[in-house]
């Protein structure tokens, strides 16, 4: 029983390690502005926390099933310890890596939603270049549509 919860603290690790990594190469995704990567790294993340989901329930289930099997207490670590000392320092030390993992993908998620927001700022200065708003207003004060067009006048 404490093997299948090793087992998938370990896969948990795995996967949080191979996001940081992708978080990482991130950067060059938002430096370069590849939309079709960014769009593909969007559902990379979605994959990931689904796993990362179905990691945690699994992880839990194990966790109750070896403690379960200890005796009528409740689950957790501290009564893995009791029970199995090596086991549960093992899984200890993995799930503080987990923790730290999860802190690191954290500040990354944090300076890749700057450098997202300074992209935007980018990619809508250089439209508005391309295609500048009138700064002129009409007579009510709305900002006008389109340029300005003058009437002429029939009279002669």
């Amino acid at each position: 029983m404490y093997e299948e919860a090793l087992a998938t603290a370990e896969e948990l690790r795995r996967a949080m390690e191979a996001e940081v990594d992708r978080s990482r190469r991130e950067r060059e995704v938002l430096r370069t502005l590849d939309s079709d990567r960014l769009f593909a790294s969007a559902a990379a993340r979605s994959a990931f926390n689904a796993e990362v989901a179905r990691l945690e329930s699994a992880l839990a289930g194990a966790l109750t099933r070896a403690s379960g099997a200890a005796g009528p207490v409740a689950a957790g670590l501290r009564r893995l310890a009791v029970v199995a000392p090596e086991e549960a320092a093992t899984l200890s030390a993995t799930l503080a890596d987990v923790r730290a993992l999860a802190g690191s993908l954290a500040e990354l998620d944090r300076l890749n939603l700057v450098l997202a927001g300074r992209a935007l700022a980018f990619v809508q200065a250089y439209l508005t270049a391309l295609h500048p708003s009138p700064s002129a207003y009409d007579r009510r004060g709305a900002r006008s549509a389109g340029p300005s067009v003058t009437a002429l006048s029939r009279k002669v």
